[in-house]
């Protein structure tokens, strides 16, 4: 019974601060909910209302910044724009989860400002009793209750929605709640991040510039997590650098995230200007590794030849590599998809980087193949904002820096990489085993087939597909008929009535009703003729 409560005030809090925020417009402007063009005021009120919603919401926001073939561009920038601070928790309460965590107390002292705060931890500079300088990384109590009522209620506003809205399907919202849940309960789990941040670090060992904070065992709880102190600041246009320096770091970064993508399949996914720090030394630190992106090894290799084929203009590839990546129907327009690839692409063909926006080539992609009812997988999309993310750095560092060049040079190294990994033993064994083993069984089928065709038990199933059209008009036209049998219905019956003194105000009523009814299937049918 608690728990509904909490549930039932929490989505009127959401449904208080979504009614201010003009929701309903917000929807029209996102094609929810009927259709308008997207404003700059709408996406400025959604991105408030998300933080003033908090943890849950913002993570929210921040999943959908990284989807430009689903929202508008001006809402894809005003996403980019979310601000994840809240007030800090009192001291005393951050003191007494280290305690319940860390009952040896390994330190000597804790300072009670917080170095920084956001909406699922605060962390504070501390000094170990070895004298080792540290930060400590501690969960807010109780965000863990609040996040499981908002992901709740996200789950069922989503199954709400897809079906009730054609373009909801279209946006995924089940499949964006669920992703969503997987990120959040990632970041929350601090041993997760732990062990997520000691793999980038192996990942990123021949990156003498790139620095990843030592983790402090055995001080990692699932609250709590001790991590090496790196003092540096945010990358922006005053960092002091060197010309050549700045050159070196860029490309270092960019070559960095790109491995991790095409080569491991393993990435820090969540590389923004708060997330990569300039350290005094010279080098960057990339922190905050509660979101890794991870790839299978087939979406792994097809991504690495994507970029490949997008760095060397080859627009037919790239479709090719696409279509394996994504889901198509009957209704996807694949011709209609190659020949706006071959407009698009060779744009971003040998530009420097200042002329072109932090991920544009990705997020076209996304948006073309959206258009042309192609769907990717969500992996795709993280992959493009961490890389735009990555390049929006590098950018500030070095204007100059053409990162298609970067993928361009790169290639050889990806591509000798791949075969050295495909040629290992183990690999090639289990890859020859899986195309031997149709063959070896393609006689007992031939001979099951036939058999089957001479005896006449051979079944062949049909499936209708694609029926979506039709069942719609259907539903549309038995709707507009049974609203005009009630209408016709209210108009005989109140008739009738009218003829009794006694019930006059009862076939009043009813002819109101039946004008009523009438005068709004007439609206319908003139504003949506093809619906009721």
């Amino acid at each position: 019974m608690a728990e509904r409560f909490e549930r039932a005030r929490r989505a009127v809090t959401v449904t208080r601060v979504a009614r201010r925020s003009g929701l309903l417009r917000v929807l029209r402007e996102l094609g929810v909910v009927g259709r308008r063009p997207a404003t700059e005021e709408g996406a400025r009120e959604f991105r408030q209302a998300l933080e003033e919603l908090g943890t849950t919401f913002i993570k929210l926001g921040q999943l959908l910044s990284s989807r430009p073939d689903l929202l508008p561009d001006v809402y894809i920038e005003e996403l980019g724009k979310l601000v994840d601070q809240v007030p800090p928790v009192p001291f005393e309460e951050i003191r007494r989860v280290i305690a319940e965590d860390l009952p040896d107390d390994p330190f000597a002292e804790v300072d009670e400002a917080p170095l920084a705060t956001a909406s699922i931890a605060q962390i504070h500079r501390a000094l170990l009793r070895s004298g080792r300088d540290v930060i400590v990384k501690v969960r807010r109590p109780g965000i863990e209750r609040q996040v499981e009522v908002d992901l709740a209620l996200l789950r069922r506003t989503a199954s709400l929605l897809e079906r009730r809205s054609e373009r909801a399907q279209l946006l995924q919202a089940g499949a964006l709640a669920d992703e969503l849940e997987v990120h959040l309960r990632g970041e929350l789990d601090f041993m997760e991040e732990a062990n997520n941040a000691e793999l980038v670090a192996r990942l990123l060992e021949d990156y003498d510039d790139l620095v990843v904070p030592q983790v402090i065992r055995p001080y990692v709880t699932e609250r709590v997590l001790v991590l090496e102190r790196l003092d540096g600041r945010k990358v922006d246009e005053h960092h002091g650098l060197g010309a050549d320096r700045a050159a070196e770091l860029a490309r270092q970064l960019f070559r960095g995230y790109v491995h991790q993508v095409t080569v491991e399949g393993v990435y820090h996914a969540d590389p923004h200007r708060g997330n990569v720090l300039l350290l005094d030394d010279g080098r960057l630190a990339l922190v905050d590794f509660g979101l890794l992106g991870r790839l299978d090894d087939d979406t792994r290799r097809n991504l690495s030849l994507l970029l490949l084929a997008v760095a060397q203009n080859r627009a037919d590839d790239v479709a090719d590599l696409i279509l394996g990546l994504s889901r198509t129907t009957l209704v996807s327009d694949e011709s209609g998809f190659l020949h706006d690839l071959r407009r698009k692409l060779p744009r971003y063909h040998r530009r420097p980087l200042s002329g072109i926006r932090a991920g544009e080539a990705l997020a076209d992609l996304q948006r073309i193949s959206f258009e042309y009812g192609i769907s990717l997988p969500t992996s795709f999309a993280l992959v493009g904002k961490t890389l735009a993310q990555a390049d929006s750095i590098a950018r500030v560092l070095d204007p100059s820096l053409d990162p298609i060049g970067l993928m361009e040079q790169d290639a050889l190294e990806v591509m000798l990489r791949e075969a050295e990994r495909r040629l290992e033993p183990n690999q090639f064994f289990a890859w020859l085993y899986t195309q031997l083993e149709p063959l070896a069984r393609l006689p007992r089928t031939v001979g099951q087939l036939l058999t089957k065709l001479e005896t006449g038990t051979l079944k062949v199933g049909v499936v209708p597909a694609e029926l979506g059209d039709l069942e719609h008009a259907m539903r549309s036209v038995a709707n507009r008929v049974g609203s005009a049998v009630i209408v016709a219905a209210l108009v005989i019956a109140s008739a009738l009535l009218a003829r009794v003194h006694d019930l006059r105000w009862f076939a009043f009523a009813g002819f109101c009703a039946a004008f009523a009814l009438g005068t709004y299937m007439l609206w319908k049918i003139i504003r949506t003729p093809g619906e009721l």
